[in-house]
C-alpha cells in the first residue's frame, strides 16, 4: 500500500507541477503547463502501461533491472522534450529546475545499467527535498514518509536496504546540490 501511494508514477508529475509552481512568476500559461505534463508525465505513463500490457515488463514494480532500461530511456527523451519546450518559450527558471530533475534521472538511468537502485526512494527524496528547498525547510517532517517508503520497499523484497538508501541519498543529494546551485546562481 505504501509503495502504491508514494509511487514514482504519481510523484514524478507532482515534482513537475512543483517546478511549474515555483516558476509561475515567469507568466506560464495553463496550456503550456498541460502540454508539459502531457509530454513529461502522461506519455511516459502510456508507454509504461503499453509495456506492461505487452508483457515487456513483468510487473508494475519492474523487479527485473534490465526491463527498466527501455522505460527509463524513453522517459529521459520525453523529459528532454519538456525542457526543450520550456527553453523555447523562454521559461529560464523552469528550465533550470527541470534540468536538475533531468540530471537526477540521467544518474538513475546510468546506475540502473549496472545495479538496481530504488526509484521509489529516489523520487520521494527528490520531491521531499525540492519541497523543503522551495518552502524554506518548513516540511522537514516529510522525510518520515521517505523512511516509510524505504522500509516498505525492503519489507516487500523489492530492494535491499543498500538499494533503498542509495536511491534516497542520490535523489535527495543531487536535488539539494542542484537546486542550491540554481538558486544561488
Amino acid at each position: 500500500m505504501v509503495s502504491r501511494v508514494f509511487d514514482p508514477v504519481w510523484e514524478i508529475p507532482l515534482a513537475i507541477l512543483l517546478a511549474v509552481a515555483v516558476a509561475i512568476q515567469e507568466g506560464l500559461r495553463w496550456r503550456f503547463v498541460g502540454l508539459l505534463l502531457f509530454v513529461d508525465a502522461i506519455v511516459p505513463l502510456i508507454f509504461f502501461l503499453i509495456m506492461l500490457y505487452n508483457r515487456q515488463i513483468s510487473n508494475w514494480d519492474i523487479r527485473n533491472r534490465k526491463q527498466r532500461i527501455p522505460l527509463y530511456l524513453f522517459t529521459l527523451i520525453c523529459h528532454l522534450g519538456g525542457i526543450w519546450m520550456a527553453h523555447e518559450l523562454g521559461k529560464n527558471e523552469l528550465v533550470q529546475v527541470l534540468a536538475v530533475f533531468y540530471g537526477v534521472a540521467i544518474v538513475f538511468f546510468l546506475i540502473t545499467l549496472k545495479w538496481k537502485i530504488s526509484l521509489h526512494t529516489g523520487v520521494n527524496a527528490v520531491l521531499i527535498t525540492a519541497i523543503n528547498m522551495f518552502f524554506e525547510w518548513k516540511y522537514i517532517w516529510l522525510y518520515a514518509i521517505l523512511c516509510l517508503v524505504a522500509w516498505a520497499r525492503v519489507e516487500q523484497k523489492h530492494h535491499t536496504w543498500a538499494q533503498a538508501m542509495m536511491g534516497a541519498i542520490v535523489g535527495g543529494g543531487m536535488v539539494a546540490i542542484g537546486l542550491a546551485w540554481v538558486v544561488v546562481k
